[in-house]
């Protein structure tokens, strides 16, 4: 929406802008309180979300069989988990994927790169996206799985 809202800016300087330009502003308006209830709700149950996530990344790496987690990179895998969903949340609130991509996953996926984790990422993303939809409407999941696919798209690249 503010990346939306920023090319508007531009595109009708010194002009108005057309229907087919305010366009994307009808469609937010439309599902504004859908996003907001959808906020909400996940706000409301991130910390069982992420007990859940938590629960099936250790099941499938069990023995440490995918990767080495140490309790050090536990606590970060915690600390980024938590992040991508309060993130990936804010940006389905406000519709701006563009500024999701190109505010935060571009750096972040730099620092995957770095340490290697890009597998880890590639299984873990599905995984967020999984709990997540058990505890929102198909259509509050609609809102947010763009977000949160891409965060995987991105990190796992």
């Amino acid at each position: 929406m503010l990346t939306q809202l920023s090319r508007l800016n531009l595109q009708a300087d010194g002009q108005y802008a057309t229907d087919q330009e305010l366009q994307f502003l009808e469609d937010y308006l439309n599902s504004a309180e859908q996003r907001i209830r959808t906020y909400e709700k996940i706000r409301e149950n991130e910390s069982s979300i992420l007990v859940e996530v938590e629960t099936k990344m250790h099941e499938l790496n069990k023995n440490n069989s995918l990767f080495f987690m140490g309790q050090h990179e536990k606590e970060i895998c915690r600390r980024d988990r938590q992040n991508a969903v309060r993130y990936s949340s804010a940006a389905m609130l406000i519709n701006d994927l563009d500024r999701l991509r190109d505010g935060l996953l571009i750096w972040v996926q730099t620092i995957v790169r770095a340490v290697g984790y890009k597998y880890f990422v590639g299984t873990h993303y599905p995984i967020i996206q999984e709990v997540i939809k058990q505890y929102l409407t198909p259509e509050e999941a609609a809102l947010i799985l763009p977000a949160l696919q891409i965060d995987c798209t991105i990190l796992g690249a």
